[in-house]
C-alpha cells in the first residue's frame, strides 16, 4: 500500500503550499493538491472556492488576482497561495503528484502547464467533474486520470471505464461498505481511498484491495 499526502498533510502543515508539499514528499509516496483559476486567469493551488478558511484574507478565488492571493498567508505560515506552475517547478522528482481539478474549464490549461513543466514524476489528474476528465482524455490519451466518486454517482466503475481512467478514488467508507473496490480492481482500475487517520484503517483497506490511501498527517502504511 502507498500513502498520499492529502494537500501536503493538511493537518500538520499549511495546506496546498509549496513548503507543505516539499516536506510531505519526504514521508509519502504521493502528494495531492488542488487547482482552481483565479480572477486574473492563472491556475492556482487552493482547495476552497474562497480564501476565508485557509488564509488571513476573505473573498472568492475567482474574484482575486494572483497578486492578491500570493500575499495572503496560508494558516499563518507566511506562505502565499502558489501558482500551479510554481508548484510543479518545486516538486521533488521522487514523489508522485495527484492533482485535483476543482472547477470546470481548466483541463486544457492544466495539461499545458504539465507539458511546460516536463516532469519525470508520475502525475495523475483527478476530479469529480466528468467533463474535465473527458477533456483531458480527448486532448491527451496518454495522461493518467482518476475519477473521484461522489455520493451521487451511481455507476462509478462504469463511468471510470468509459473515461479510460487509471484510477478510481472513493471515500474509505464507500470502499468498505460497497462492492466498488472488487468491481474496480476486476477491470484493472487502481483504487485510492480517502481520508484516513489510523494505520489500522489502512491495513483494513489494503486487505480489501485498495492500493493508495490519502491522509492528512503522516502515518505508517
Amino acid at each position: 500500500m502507498r500513502l498520499i499526502a492529502h494537500r501536503g498533510f493538511a493537518a500538520t502543515a499549511p495546506e496546498n503550499t509549496i513548503g507543505a508539499v516539499r516536506a510531505a514528499a519526504e514521508r509519502a509516496d504521493a502528494v495531492e493538491f488542488d487547482v482552481r483559476r483565479c480572477g486574473s486567469g492563472e491556475l492556482v493551488v487552493v482547495h476552497d472556492e474562497t480564501i476565508d478558511r485557509g488564509t488571513d484574507g476573505t473573498g472568492t478565488v475567482a474574484d482575486a488576482s494572483l497578486a492578491e492571493l500570493s500575499v495572503r498567508s496560508v494558516r499563518g505560515s507566511g506562505d502565499g497561495i502558489p501558482t500551479l506552475a510554481a508548484m510543479l517547478e518545486a516538486l521533488p522528482p521522487t514523489v508522485e503528484a495527484h492533482i485535483e481539478l476543482k472547477e470546470p474549464g481548466i483541463a486544457a490549461d492544466v495539461l499545458a502547464a504539465l507539458e511546460d513543466a516536463a516532469l519525470a514524476n508520475r502525475v495523475v489528474l483527478t476530479s469529480f467533474l466528468v467533463s474535465e476528465l473527458r477533456t483531458i482524455r480527448d486532448r491527451d490519451p496518454s495522461q493518467s486520470i482518476g475519477l473521484l466518486v461522489s455520493r451521487h454517482l451511481e455507476t462509478p466503475v462504469t463511468t471510470a471505464v468509459e473515461l479510460d481512467c487509471t484510477v478510481l478514488g472513493a471515500s474509505y467508507w464507500r470502499c468498505l461498505a460497497s462492492r466498488v473496490v472488487p468491481r474496480a480492481t476486476a477491470v484493472g482500475l487502481e483504487v485510492h481511498a480517502w481520508t484516513i487517520e489510523r494505520r489500522a484503517m489502512a491495513s483494513l483497506l489494503a486487505r480489501r484491495g485498495v492500493e493508495y490511501v490519502s491522509a492528512d498527517r503522516p502515518i505508517r502504511v
